[in-house]
C-alpha cells in the first residue's frame, strides 16, 4: 500500500475508534512509524487528511445515493437500500458522531456535508415515490415532506443517538435497529401487502443477527 493510502487508512481507523479531536498529525505519523515530515509531504496537516477522507466518503455516497435506473418497488429493496447507505456512513462514522462540533471547526466541510445531505434528501424522496408508484404506500402530499425529513434525521443522527443512549451496539445490531426504526416510520402509510412484506424482512434480518 502506498504511503498516502496508508495514512488515510490508519487515520480513518483512529478517528472512528477514538474520535478525530483526540488525534494529531504527529500521533498518526507515530502510529505509522514514519517521520512527521514524511506525512507532511503527503498531507499538510490533519485538516488535509480529514478533507481527503471526506472526499472519499463524498464520492462513495454520491454513487450509492444516485442509485440504479431501476425503481425501488418492493419493501425488501427499500430495506436493503437503507442498509447500504448506513453501512457506508458507518465506515466513515467519525464524521457523524460529533457532527455539530466537527462542522463548526471545519466550515469548508460544512458546505460539502450539506451537499451530501441534499443528495440524501433527494434519494429518500425518490424511494418514497417509487414505493408509492408500486402501490405499497399511500401518502397524503401534505405529509410526504414531514415523513421525508423524519427519515433524513434518522439517517443523519443515528450514531449520535447510540452514544447518547449508551447502547453502544455493534455495527450489525445498530444498522439493523436503525433500518427497522426508519421502516416503522412508513408503516402508517402501508397497505396490507406492504406490511406483510415488511414483517417478512424483519423476521429474516432478526434470524440473521441471531446466527
Amino acid at each position: 500500500m502506498k504511503t498516502r493510502d496508508r495514512i488515510l487508512s490508519l487515520s480513518l481507523a483512529l478517528f472512528n475508534a477514538e474520535g478525530e479531536a483526540e488525534q494529531s498529525a504527529v500521533d498518526i505519523s507515530n502510529m505509522l512509524e514514519i517521520s512527521p515530515g514524511n506525512l507532511y509531504y503527503h498531507f499538510k496537516g490533519k485538516d488535509a487528511i480529514i478533507a481527503a477522507l471526506f472526499e472519499n466518503f463524498e464520492e462513495e455516497m454520491r454513487v450509492i445515493l444516485k442509485g440504479s435506473d431501476d425503481p425501488i418497488d418492493s419493501i425488501e429493496d427499500a430495506w436493503i437500500y437503507l442498509y447500504i447507505i448506513l453501512e457506508e456512513i458507518f465506515d466513515f462514522r467519525f464524521f457523524y458522531r460529533d457532527l455539530g462540533v466537527l462542522l463548526a471547526r471545519y466550515p469548508n466541510l460544512a458546505v460539502r456535508f450539506r451537499v451530501v445531505l441534499a443528495a440524501k434528501k433527494a434519494s429518500v424522496e425518490r424511494v418514497l415515490s417509487d414505493l408509492h408508484n408500486a402501490n405499497l404506500l399511500s401518502i397524503d402530499p401534505r405529509l410526504a415532506g414531514v415523513l421525508r425529513d423524519q427519515i433524513l434525521r434518522n439517517l443523519t443522527y443515528w450514531l449520535t443517538d447510540d452514544i447518547v443512549t449508551g447502547d453502544h451496539l455493534n455495527s450489525a445490531e445498530l444498522i439493523h435497529k436503525t433500518v427497522f426504526q426508519i421502516m416503522c416510520l412508513i408503516v402508517p402509510y402501508m397497505g396490507k401487502a406492504g406490511f406483510d412484506a415488511l414483517s417478512g424482512v424483519i423476521a429474516h434480518y432478526e434470524n440473521t443477527l441471531e446466527t
